[in-house]
């Protein structure tokens, strides 16, 4: 038997298995669909603009500068740059946070919760993201100056899986917090 046989003579148990996984999923089918639209349409703005951000990574590069420099490290900050004796730190669209809170957003705007409880975790998030980032990059300008050995392992993947980690633990604690209190 082909499998052109098969699935004709098994056509009416698949359809029927099927139609009972998407009914008994419903509410996790449409958080991933409206997840991935939000996703789909933030990117893609994001993707257009992304040119008129440059004031975005100068301001962070200063903040990040700033703090570092308050923390006692040796840098410089010069436009999106921040300079020590060991290497140079370009600020670049991914060190602003932005794609995280792009994701983190979208899984608020998609999560079934009134739009009061959507417009507070998007309040706290934003903030807590590029916070969290901030401090993302003081632990990496200090392993990039004091430990350059390590800044590849750090940097790749110590904060990548650490980032992923307190995102999911926000919308986590939004879910918790906010969503799950008020019903």
């Amino acid at each position: 038997m082909n499998l052109s046989q098969w699935l004709h003579q098994n056509w009416e148990s698949i359809r029927n298995k099927f139609r009972f996984r998407v009914k008994n999923n419903k509410e996790s089918l449409l958080f991933l669909l409206f997840f991935s639209l939000y996703s789909i349409i933030f990117f893609s703005i994001y993707f257009i603009i992304q040119d008129h951000l440059t004031g975005l990574l100068a301001v962070t590069a200063y903040i990040s500068g700033s703090i570092a420099q308050l923390l006692g490290m040796p840098v410089n900050i010069e436009g999106v740059n921040i300079l020590s004796s060991t290497m140079t730190f370009e600020i670049i669209h991914e060190c602003t946070g932005i794609f995280a809170m792009i994701i983190t957003v979208s899984s608020i705007l998609a999560y079934p919760a009134e739009r009061k409880q959507k417009i507070s975790g998007i309040i706290f998030v934003i903030p807590f993201i590029y916070l969290l980032n901030l401090i993302r990059l003081e632990v990496l300008f200090y392993v990039g100056i004091y430990h350059n050995d390590l800044f590849d392992l750090v940097h790749s993947y110590l904060w990548q899986g650490t980032f992923i980690i307190f995102i999911i633990l926000a919308w986590f604690l939004w879910i918790e917090q906010v969503v799950s209190r008020e019903r």
